[in-house]
């Protein structure tokens, strides 16, 4: 049973150093603002003090005053260019808590995503990217989270997964990263290739269709375009987890003949829209189940890990041309 716990940047983190940093990459704008306007009324205290004081008089009490007053003045610089220019057009750090990217990325790794990148061009397939998901995969207890996932669809992109194989505009994509993990043993790890079968047995082919009258319960939410539904299906059977609205929400899906729409023809994801999926195929509850992603969502491309220093290195989209 997948849980929502294992497929997002969540808010929870170790008690470590780890911690201390991630909380502090993701401070609020709102904070830094009272934390800025704090030091600058320290400073407003200090200032005719410093300024007043006789030369022959500087020193002990004075010296302290002074070094608050410096220290307050690096620290608002600090914290302008840092968190308002840095952090939303330049990197952040982000944790992984999670293994649907096992075995890319593993859970308690350190990334830096750039969030530049996409300001000058868009993601291609094959990025690993960072988002924040639509309205139907958003758990309850952490609606706010980002998720990083890999751009496995562009706009224009005619997507299929049959017998696990992923099918780009009819043609076969070669995928060196893919892994298969035991939820059994807490999908830490990916599994050896020859263990990968029984569970290669169990996935369920995938494609989007068309359903005309197909609508979400949000016509404001940009997650999915309307008409164009995520199709999961094993046997001319529906999925018993072709759930699209995970937060407790519902989509409209007419009543349909299983087998006609199993016979509907795949739809190409339309403009603005990109389809993330999970390396860890078994582990990653993704736009197979939610659908697509739209462009506003998009955060950022994650470019390397850098914790744990065991692991730091540079992530590179093997599909890219």
């Amino acid at each position: 049973m997948l849980t929502w716990a294992g497929f997002l940047l969540a808010q929870s983190q170790p008690n470590n150093l780890i911690l201390l940093v991630d909380r502090l990459a993701r401070t609020p704008i709102s904070q830094i603002v009272i934390f800025a306007a704090v030091l600058t009324a320290v400073r407003l205290v200090l200032y005719p003090y410093l300024k007043n004081t006789p030369i022959h008089l500087r020193s002990g009490i004075y010296n302290f005053a002074r070094i608050i007053n410096d220290l307050a003045d690096a620290l608002i610089y600090a914290a302008i260019v840092v968190f308002m220019l840095v952090r939303p057009f330049g990197i952040q750090t982000f944790y992984i808590p999670s293994p649907s990217m096992v075995d890319t990325l593993r859970t308690n790794d350190y990334i830096v995503a750039n969030k530049f990148v996409y300001r000058t061009s868009d993601p291609k397939f094959g990025d690993i990217v960072v988002f924040k998901p639509s309205v139907y995969a958003r758990p309850a207890d952490s609606p706010d989270a980002d998720f990083i996932k890999r751009c496995l669809g562009v706009p224009g992109d005619l997507i299929e997964i049959k017998d696990w194989q992923v099918f780009r505009n009819g043609k076969p994509v070669e995928e060196p990263y893919k892994t298969i993990s035991d939820p059994t043993r807490g999908n830490q790890l990916p599994l050896a290739k020859e263990e990968w079968q029984p569970y290669i047995d169990q996935q369920e082919d995938f494609k989007f269709i068309q359903l005309d009258n197909y609508k979400t319960t949000d016509p404001t939410e940009p997650g999915n375009p309307e008409g164009v539904v995520p199709f999961i299906f094993k046997k001319d059977q529906w999925s018993d987890q072709h759930n699209f609205a995970p937060r407790g929400g519902s989509l409209y899906n007419p009543m349909m003949d299983t087998n006609e729409a199993v016979e509907l023809p795949a739809q190409r994801i339309p403009k603005d829209y990109y389809l993330m999926i999970g390396d860890n195929r078994n582990g990653s509850n993704d736009g197979r189940y939610w659908g697509l992603v739209h462009r506003s969502q998009i955060v950022g491309r994650a470019e390397f890990t850098w914790m744990p220093i065991s692991r730091a290195k540079k992530l590179t989209n093997p599909l890219a041309k």
